[in-house]
């Protein structure tokens, strides 16, 4: 009896110890896959209006209902309430430690969620926007007794990170991720400054002046998320990516991950060191990597697919000028390209992109159309050399297509598949021996009167190396043979004109006659017949 015990004892062991074995290999392969599809599905249009509006009208109930409609930096109240909307958003999951750094009076509300437990990565991601605002652009404007609502800057930036933290927070990642309500952001830059100094510096002295550079006790932050803005533009669906040279790699994987989950935005790269109208600036000045996500770097004046906005730090600064359908794909892109960056591009071990092009070693049609495959872990993004062709990728099949030009000739083709931190690429060669194509083909003017010439002129898709023109009447009879010239500047175009007289120099009577065009390209020989009538 006691065996037995033992045996089914034995077997019960191993039974539970095979489940949380199958268990952890199936958390572990959803925690290490990209969550980019499920994410854009969460993000809700309705909650970010919510938040744009409660920040607008910032109303504290208690001890009595009192809208501030304001929430600079020297209105201490009406700062004091938005921090309370703020960490009360934050706490919503659980999972978010929320702390307050204040340094001389200025504010920022952090929430931190820490990485998964078996992690032991000490790198940290920061998404940032600040919430502070004025209208400094009104000339009666008074910070402590006149409005400044900041619908749009920031308020929009700041629902974005609001909402990245709660969607966010539900996830696991290896690595920490920051979410950082910037105060002060319109003193200077106040609070990103407090802010960074505390990393660089890893105590309490805060107060230095001048550049502080990170150095190797300083927080490992690979990179900062800045929102600032971004709701106004009416004319497109544009968002500004501000980076610095080492900043790229950020700016490129928003535009990767726009491109491989269809959100549609228009992304304009600006890759400037000096460009400082945000708060991404503090950070590259102590050597971390930052980009700042706004409407305009310029948002005073006109831009390509950008109209000024006359109402940014102004007291029409309100919720009915935003155009939330940009502030939601703005929002989507973040989310996706988030946990891009924390699933596949921080992980030391991720697998590179594989990449394979089907082409021929010769063709004679032009454009080419190409496909090949790939396979990736992580979005990316295809590009062709040297055409500029469009790219179609299927995530599904793991194929991409795309048409692209040839010359005649030679043509090295090269296949480039982009993620964030590098490139792989496949490269082929390809002759090109197309037939020949008549691409124009003019007698002019057609019909003729008997006192004009007509002109025949030849164009192919490759050099031309001869050209005789046989007229004919309608007998059959030959009338005239005409020699062609060749184009000086563009071999591809021959002409010859005739002036409607015989070879014998007699004028030829009205009528219909048969013109046979004859060139030699190639080695080849190709003819076409038109049609002339002369009129008399």
């Amino acid at each position: 009896m006691s065996r037995r015990l033992d045996r089914f004892f034995c077997k019960l062991i191993i039974h539970h110890y095979t489940i949380i074995i199958l268990f952890s290999l199936n958390y572990s392969i959803y925690a290490s896959t990209n969550h980019g599809d499920e994410l854009l599905t969460k993000i809700s249009t309705e909650s970010l209006i919510s938040h744009v509006k409660s920040l607008q009208e910032n109303i504290s109930f208690f001890p009595q209902p009192r809208t501030y409609q304001t929430r600079n930096t020297h209105h201490q109240e009406a700062t004091d309430n938005v921090i309370r909307y703020i960490k009360r958003m934050f706490t919503r999951s659980p999972r978010l430690k929320v702390i307050e750094q204040k340094v001389a009076g200025i504010k920022n509300i952090i929430a931190i969620l820490p990485p998964k437990i078996t992690s032991t990565s000490k790198k940290v991601l920061i998404i940032s926007a600040h919430f502070d605002s004025q209208a400094v652009r009104e000339p009666d404007w008074n910070p402590l007794a006149t409005s400044a609502p900041g619908a749009n800057k920031n308020g929009t930036g700041l629902a974005a990170l609001l909402e990245l933290a709660n969607i966010l927070s539900q996830y696991e990642y290896d690595h920490e991720i920051r979410f950082i309500a910037l105060g002060g952001e319109e003193l200077g830059f106040l609070g990103s400054r407090n802010y960074v100094r505390k990393a660089v510096l890893r105590d309490n002295t805060v107060n230095q002046i001048g550049l502080i550079r990170r150095n190797q006790n300083s927080e490992d932050i690979v990179g900062v998320f800045n929102l600032d803005m971004i709701g106004y533009n009416w004319k497109s669906d544009l968002v500004e990516v501000i980076s610095n040279r080492d900043s790229v790699w950020l700016s490129r994987s928003l535009e990767i991950a726009n491109n491989w989950y269809d959100i549609g935005l228009k992304i304009r790269r600006t890759v400037d060191e000096f460009v400082d109208i945000s708060s991404h600036k503090t950070f590259w000045d102590s050597g971390y990597s930052a980009v700042t996500l706004i409407e305009s770097s310029t948002p005073w004046r006109d831009s390509q697919n950008y109209n000024a906005n006359p109402f940014y730090h102004t007291f029409q600064d309100t919720i009915e000028k935003v155009n939330f359908n940009l502030v939601t794909k703005v929002t989507r892109l973040l989310l996706v390209t988030i946990d891009s960056v924390l699933v596949d591009m921080l992980q030391p071990t991720r697998d590179i992109p594989q990449l394979t092009l089907n082409l021929p070693s010769e063709v004679n049609e032009n454009p080419k159309s190409v496909t090949g495959t790939f396979t990736t872990n992580f979005p990316i993004d295809i590009v062709i050399h040297p055409s500029s062709a469009d790219v179609k990728i299927d995530r599904e099949t793991g194929t991409y297509s795309a048409n692209i030009p040839l010359s005649p000739g030679e043509n090295t083709v090269i296949v480039v598949a982009r993620y964030p931190l590098g490139a792989v690429s496949v490269k082929r060669t390809v002759i090109l021996k197309e037939d020949f194509v008549w691409k124009d083909l003019i007698l002019a003017p057609n019909p003729v009167r008997f006192d004009k010439p007509t002109e025949f002129r030849v164009e192919g898709n490759m050099e031309i190396s001869s050209m005789i023109v046989h007229i004919y009447d309608v007998h059959g009879n030959i009338i005239k043979r005409i020699d062609g010239i060749g184009d000086r500047l563009d071999k591809r175009i021959w002409r010859t004109w005739w002036n409607q007289k015989t070879s014998y120099g007699l004028a030829v009577s009205g009528g219909i006659y048969i013109c046979h065009i004859t060139i030699t390209a190639e080695g080849e020989t190709y003819t076409n017949i038109e049609k002339l009538v002369i009129i008399r």
